[in-house]
């Protein structure tokens, strides 16, 4: 069981094709999927973090998901819960299962 501070959403990428008319490639298209309940965890934030002089935050986060299929995606978006926006990350490692206890654990 999970104490949910927020919801975590999978980026969907769908790869373009050919036109047929022009025999130009298209554009790919992604999507988000639907918001999925979690309970995430800061292990570590920079706000002063610079690079060549310009600053950015840096952060890296757990976040506990009660056991379900998961979309095939290496990018997430997570939210906390007032519907702030705490960033677009790529998962540093596969999810692991924490089979004991029913949940899946994601680093990024």
């Amino acid at each position: 069981m999970i104490i949910q501070n927020g919801t975590i959403e999978f980026k969907a990428k769908t790869a373009g094709g050919i036109d047929p008319e022009t025999g130009y490639p298209t554009a790919s298209t992604a999507g988000w999927s639907e918001p999925i309940p979690c309970q995430w965890l800061p292990k570590y934030s920079n706000l002063l973090a610079r690079i060549l002089g310009e600053r950015f935050e840096q952060a890296a986060y757990e976040v506990l998901l009660e056991e379900q299929p998961l979309p095939d995606s290496e990018q997430v978006r997570l939210t906390d819960a007032d519907g702030e926006n705490l960033g677009e990350f790529s998962l540093r490692s596969r999810p692991e299962r924490l089979e004991a206890v029913g949940l899946i654990r994601l680093m990024f």
